[in-house]
Formats: C-alpha cells, sequence, structure tokens
C-alpha cells in the first residue's frame, strides 16, 4: 500500500528519497476491478486528508460550508454570515447579477441575490472564490499557481457557457469547471519537492498522471474528484472531474448526463489552456479544440464566438479576482472557418510564384534584388520600414520576408521579432540580410525568430539557396495547415452526428419531447437543489384521458397523431425553464422549478384548457381531447424525488377519479 507512506510524508511536509514501493498507471494496472481502483484511491486520499496539508476553505467560506451541511439553514442566516466577509458578499452580487443575464431588474442586496442562486449554488460558489483567494502561492516553485487559477477560472467560464450540451446548470458548471483541475494544486501543496521535480522533467500528460500514480498513490484527476466528493458537491461532479482530461475512458453510458458533463469539462479545458497559450501555440492546439467541440455537438462555426465570449468574461472575471487574464485581439479570427483561418496564415497556398517583401533595403541595393527576385517569378513588394511590412502582412500576407539590417543588436532583433509575430511566427519565413561583419552576432536574430540569413554581397547562387530552402519550409508549413484544416472540416460532421445522437439518447422519438429516462434524471437534480436551498418545486402528472378509445375506434396511426399534437400543445404551453418529458403511454410529466403549489395549479389549467380547446387527429383534425392533471409541491415528508412524482400521480389519479378533465392537487404542508 502507498497510503501509509503517502500520509508520514504529508503530515510532515518533506520527502521520502528511500520510498521503493510503487503503484499502477493513472488508473490502476491491468486486471485490477474498477472497484479496487476506487477504494485504493479512497484509502490513499484518506491518508493526505489526514495529514491536514490538502487544499481547503478558509475563514467564512469554511464557515458557510458548514452551515449549509446542516439541515435547518435559512437564507437570513447565511446572509448574515457572508455579509461579514466584504469581498465575497461583492462576488456573489455580481454573480447573481451576471447569472440571470439582464433578464431581470438588478440585484441589489445579497438577500436577493442569495435566493436567487440558492443556498446550496452559493456553498459551491463560496468555495470556489475562498480557495481561489488562499492559494495564489505556495512553496513548489515549478508550479505556477496564478497560471493554474487564471486557466481554472477560463474553463469555468467555458464550462458555463456550454451547460446546455453538459446538461448540468450553468452556475453548477462554473464551480465544476473552477475545480476541475484542483487535484494538481494539491499535490503541489503536500508534496511541494516531490512534485516539482515531476513537474521540471516535462512529461507529457499520460507519462505525468503515471508518474504521481506511482510517486503519491493517486494522480492529479482522482484526487480532484475525491476532494470535490469530500466538499460534498454532487456525485456527477466528481465522477465527471475524475475523467474529463481522457474522457474516452470513462466507463459512463453514451448519452447519459455524467457523460455529457465529462466531454464538457474536456472541451471547457481546452478553451482555458488555449487562452494560456502564444499565438503559434494556439493554433497549433485548434484541432484537438475542435475536435473536443465536436464531440458536445458544437459545429466548428459555433466554436469562435463561443470562445470570445468566454475571454470577455474571463477578462472581466480576472480583473475582479485579480488573475492575468491577458487580452488577445486576434484570438476570434484565428478560430474562424478554416477557409477564412488559412487567410490569417497566408495569402495563398505556397507554391510558385511565392510573395515575398523587402524591408528596408537601400535603393541601389533593393533595385538589384528586385530584378533578380522578380526575374526568378517572385511576386515582390518593397517597403522602407518593419512598420510598413507589419501593415502589408496583415493585409496581404506573404511567404517570404526579408529584411536587411545594419547589425545583429537589440534593435535589429526587436525588427524581427515584431515582423515574424504578425503571422505568429510560424507562417512567415524571415530571412535577414546582415553586414558580413555583423555575422558572428547573427544567433540573436534567429533567436529573435529569423529562419535564415544572408550577408550583404551575396551572391545569386547563395540566394537560390536560401529560396529554395525557403520553399520547402513554406511547403511543409501548407501541408501542415491543410492537415489541421481537414480536422476541423471533418469535425464539424462529426460534431452533427454527436448532437444527432445525443439528441436521440435524450428524446421521446414520437413525441420529441425529453424521454422518461432524461425526465426522471431532472426530477432528481432539481429536487436535490430544492432540498438544499429551500425553493419550491412543483411536479405535474398528466393523462390524455379515454386515450385507448381514439386508438380503438381510429386506430394506432391516428393515436400517435393525438400523441404527438397532445405534446407540442404541452411544450407550447409551459415556461422556459419547466422540464417537460414523456412519462409513458399517454401520459406527460412536467418538472417546474421554483413554482409554488398555486401557480404550478394554474400552470396544469392552462395546459387542460388550451388541450380542450382544438381538435386533432389529421384530414381533417376532429377529435375531441382533454386531460386530467395531478399536481403536487415538493414537501417535508418527501425524502427523494419519487416521493414527489408518487404524489402528482396520486393526485392524477383523483382527477381521473373526480370525472377526468379537470386539475387536482394534493394538499400537503410545504418543504
Amino acid at each position: 500500500m502507498v497510503a501509509p507512506n503517502a500520509a508520514t510524508r504529508a503530515g510532515h511536509g518533506g520527502p521520502d528519497p528511500g520510498r521503493q514501493d510503487g503503484g499502477g498507471p493513472a488508473h490502476g494496472p491491468p486486471g485490477q476491478t474498477g472497484k479496487a481502483m476506487t477504494d485504493d484511491a479512497k484509502q490513499n486520499f484518506a491518508a493526505l486528508k489526514a495529514g491536514g496539508m490538502l487544499p481547503s476553505p478558509r475563514g467564512v467560506a469554511l464557515a458557510v460550508l458548514e452551515l449549509t451541511q446542516r439541515n435547518d439553514t435559512d437564507v437570513k442566516t447565511l446572509t448574515h454570515l457572508v455579509q461579514t466577509d466584504p469581498a465575497m458578499a461583492g462576488r456573489l452580487l455580481r454573480y447573481a447579477n451576471a447569472a440571470h443575464g439582464g433578464s431581470l431588474r438588478h440585484i441589489a442586496s445579497l438577500n436577493h441575490a442569495i435566493v436567487f442562486l440558492g443556498i446550496f449554488r452559493v456553498r459551491q460558489i463560496a468555495l470556489g472564490f475562498s480557495l481561489v483567494d488562499h492559494y495564489r502561492s505556495g512553496a513548489c516553485r515549478q508550479f505556477d499557481y496564478m497560471g493554474y487559477w487564471t486557466r481554472s477560472l477560463a474553463t469555468a467560464i467555458a464550462a458555463q457557457q456550454v451547460a446546455v450540451q453538459a446538461q448540468c446548470p450553468p452556475d453548477e458548471s462554473f464551480t465544476c469547471g473552477l475545480l476541475s483541475g484542483i487535484g494538481r494544486l494539491a499535490l503541489a501543496t503536500v508534496f511541494p519537492a516531490e512534485y516539482g521535480e515531476l513537474l521540471a522533467a516535462g512529461l507529457d500528460a499520460g507519462a505525468l498522471r503515471a508518474a504521481e500514480t506511482d510517486r503519491f498513490g493517486l494522480d492529479h484527476a482522482t484526487l480532484s474528484s475525491e476532494l470535490l466528493e469530500d466538499w460534498g458537491l454532487p456525485e456527477i461532479f466528481h465522477q465527471a472531474v475524475r475523467y474529463h482530461e481522457q474522457p474516452g475512458d470513462a466507463p459512463y453510458p453514451a448519452g447519459s448526463r455524467v457523460q455529457a458533463l465529462t466531454n464538457a469539462l474536456h472541451f471547457a479545458a481546452k478553451v482555458g489552456m488555449l487562452l494560456d497559450l502564444d499565438a503559434a501555440q494556439r493554433w497549433e492546439r485548434l484541432p484537438s479544440l475542435y475536435h473536443a467541440a465536436a464531440q458536445l455537438g458544437l459545429e466548428d462555426t459555433e466554436v469562435p464566438s463561443l470562445v470570445d465570449d468566454v475571454l470577455t468574461r474571463w477578462q472581466e472575471w480576472g480583473r475582479e479576482l485579480q488573475l492575468p487574464a491577458r487580452d488577445f485581439s486576434d484570438l476570434k479570427r484565428l478560430l474562424m472557418a478554416p477557409a477564412d483561418l488559412a487567410g490569417e496564415h497566408a495569402a495563398a497556398l505556397p507554391v510558385l510564384p511565392m510573395r515575398l517583401i523587402l524591408v528596408g533595403f537601400q535603393a541601389d541595393g533593393c533595385q538589384a534584388m528586385l530584378a533578380t527576385l522578380t526575374g526568378l517569378g517572385l511576386q515582390v513588394d518593397s517597403v522602407a520600414d518593419p512598420a510598413a511590412a507589419t501593415g502589408l502582412l496583415g493585409e496581404r500576407g506573404a511567404d517570404i520576408v526579408m529584411v536587411q539590417l545594419p547589425d545583429c543588436g537589440a534593435d535589429a532583433a526587436r525588427r524581427v521579432r515584431a515582423l515574424c509575430a504578425v503571422n505568429g511566427g510560424r507562417q512567415t519565413h524571415c530571412i535577414a540580410v546582415i553586414p558580413a561583419e555583423a555575422e558572428a552576432g547573427v544567433a540573436a536574430l534567429m533567436l529573435a525568430g529569423a529562419a535564415d540569413y544572408l550577408t550583404v554581397g551575396h551572391t545569386e547562387a547563395a540566394l537560390l539557396a536560401r529560396l529554395n530552402a525557403a520553399q520547402r519550409v513554406v511547403t511543409l508549413q501548407s501541408a501542415v495547415r491543410t492537415e489541421r484544416e481537414t480536422v476541423i472540416r471533418s469535425s464539424a460532421e462529426w460534431a452533427r452526428s454527436n448532437r444527432r445522437l445525443l439528441q436521440e439518447a435524450l428524446t421521446d422519438p414520437l413525441t420529441r419531447l425529453y424521454n422518461r429516462r432524461y425526465g426522471l434524471d431532472r426530477l432528481r437534480q432539481e429536487w436535490s437543489y430544492a432540498s438544499h436551498s429551500g425553493a419550491p418545486l412543483s411536479c405535474l402528472m398528466l393523462d390524455i384521458d379515454h386515450f385507448k378509445t381514439v386508438n380503438d375506434r381510429h386506430g394506432h396511426d391516428t393515436g400517435d397523431v393525438v400523441l404527438s399534437q397532445v405534446a407540442q400543445l404541452l411544450q407550447h404551453n409551459c415556461r422556459k425553464d419547466d422540464v417537460v418529458f414523456r412519462f409513458g403511454g399517454e401520459e406527460f410529466c412536467v418538472v417546474a422549478p421554483c413554482t409554488p403549489i398555486q401557480e404550478a395549479i394554474r400552470l396544469g389549467e392552462r395546459i387542460a384548457a388550451a388541450v380542450r380547446a382544438r381538435r386533432y387527429g389529421a384530414n381533417p383534425a376532429h377529435l375531441v381531447v382533454t386531460v386530467s392533471v395531478g399536481v403536487a409541491c415538493l414537501a417535508a415528508g418527501d425524502r427523494d424525488a419519487e416521493a414527489l412524482s408518487a404524489r402528482a400521480d396520486q393526485a392524477l389519479y383523483a382527477a381521473k377519479k373526480a370525472g377526468r378533465d379537470r386539475v387536482v392537487a394534493l394538499s400537503r404542508t410545504p418543504a
């Protein structure tokens, strides 16, 4: 067992140089069962926790966590507690106002913000912001603490943006994204020296996870999952976090909410990483970003605007949390559709004749060079200074830039760097032309981004050799670019396919409403939120009256038409936040969040009246149809979501028994 050794080192904060034991790869050695791996992870986590050095909320956030674990927590008490921390109170207000997206009047009081968010979500948000505040630095010199939180914030915002695809509420997706990599911070906190050694080794992702498991008994993804579970976050969170870096390894059913959230976190983490890279590295990561988007059912045309929205909110929250969120004015253009993307990096495919820009050549040398290059069939522009060349590069693009420099000093290096930065230093092949006496310092220009150099007075043979080398490089860059564009383009079709599969997994094929599995899953989710927050929750069960008679008299085809027409009418008369699904046969269910019993009764009566008012069937529509509706609201005695739906079903039975075509609500003291 690794755990006792890890616990000893966690408690004393020092390395164990004599340690010889080793674990398996990140998810256990071959032949080890999933349960055994889970048990080992929990034992190792318990040992780390016993050391008392794992990241944890402090101060008011810790008090919020403890208060909200009690069954008798109320909004007034929680408001008084949060008010003792002005920074937390301000952030919750800001978050609440951003969350409703301007659809409601401005939330001006902390009490209203907590009511709007709910006690359970306030707890999650306070937890995340507390960790950001208290773990901005640490003893692990190789761990970039501020960079970690900057990426985590971007991941959180991206996760919130794709909450619909993740089948999770946006607020919960935000917290899940913010804490999805917390295991990395935990390892840097508990084992600063040893984890620093692993980071310094520059291992790839898979090798790092394996090394973490070997050294510490569990990898950072597993540790993240265990921490989220220990903090009382929903099970779906820590399940998704465990596999979000490798969603292909996740043992979750296709179309399930946990698989959707896993894929959403995977995409969000890609966005978070993208915003932390320079221009050249961002270009290299685009195929994997679009691949992750396709897994979610996001098409390539949807990605640029989504990431641009994330960037805007990331910068706003970065200022609020005092995190370094950089500005990327070209990010949306970089992410544009492949046809436009290609235009950003080269004016055309690099086949002869290539486009070339001469920069800073003296008049006599310039004319001679122009004659030589145009004689070779190249398209050549000449400008006097690097600023003009930068504008020309941005406007038309170029395959090669030749810049004449007086020396290889710092100013010359800045000029080269500025020219290379226009196209990310990757697609513009820069050749420096320098005096022969300056050749000893040419390494400084190469480090600044120059791909090659010539000396003043070079022969035509030397120039041709450099141009041939440039042609090979530019052609290779084009091949790589074309391959990436093909990946991005093909990801669009894959995204459409994934979206169709996800839709089929969630919807009833006849009525196109949500199916029973998804509907009951959402009912449990809303029940959990309402139980913790004190918000009202209602459930309506609806049944088409005498539907068997429709099938017997008019046939099952007509019955299917009636079912579809009633389903459409039901969806049309429910509100945006209501979850409408086919419960089975001719029975439907509506989950109505934040809806007290009287409002739910009015909703049921509106639906019943709308169904009663129209005619059904086809060629022509002539059948009269009515529905019976049973209504129940969350009550103190409801131990789970099934108890709520069972009482709604009892109310439906009472409506049937009382004569049908009516709404009946079970009276019971709300929770």
